[in-house]
């Protein structure tokens, strides 16, 4: 059984808690020298990317998490941390790309179901948005978010009386005045 190399560990915690103290650069650079050692550490790869992240250098961002993605397509932490950063950007198809991809590996995660249909209703794919709402609103029936993003997405597509339903479920009330409609 392979140990844990000490200084591995002495390092790569120093990292984290400098990123907990939103100590970006100095975290990419402990990050850095934790790589000369160890290149392939993809949790390591995938930090480097989180600080970026939060230094707002979402290109730099990307690199680092399409690097962890490259290694290990299959995992969903990397996949999930590079559509949110397309996300941010408003970068919907591509997002869109990566969330199926994550979403195929576990279909049962929730705030990925909810980017997913977000990010296909932003993109005014409405008739993808459609099949994809009604799927999931199988498995997440009360999630609000998902039947407010199936109720707007209803009235874009002409369907007004079902995608009313739909928004009364996602967000509460809705008063009718005068041919006009307000959501409480």
């Amino acid at each position: 059984m392979n140990q844990i190399d000490p200084q591995l560990k002495k390092d790569f915690s120093e990292a984290q808690e400098l990123t907990g103290e939103k100590k970006y650069h100095e975290s990419i650079e402990k990050y850095e020298l934790i790589l000369k050692k160890y290149p392939n550490l993809l949790t390591a790869i995938n930090n480097i990317g989180l600080n970026y992240e939060h230094l707002g250098l979402l290109d730099k961002s990307i690199h680092y998490y399409k690097l962890c993605c490259d290694k290990a397509p299959k995992e969903k932490v990397f996949l999930n941390n590079l559509a949110n950063i397309y996300y941010k950007q408003m970068d919907y198809l591509n997002a869109i790309q990566i969330y199926e991809q994550s979403y195929s590996i576990n279909n049962n995660q929730e705030e990925v179901v909810e980017k997913l249909a977000s990010s296909l209703v932003d993109a005014r794919l409405n008739k993808k948005a459609d099949l994809f709402l009604r799927n999931t609103l199988k498995a997440f029936p009360n999630n609000t978010h998902l039947n407010s993003l199936m109720g707007y997405n209803l009235l874009s597509l002409n369907c007004h009386k079902e995608g009313l339903g739909f928004l009364k479920k996602g967000t509460g009330f809705i008063e009718f005045n005068n041919n006009s409609v307000k959501i409480i």
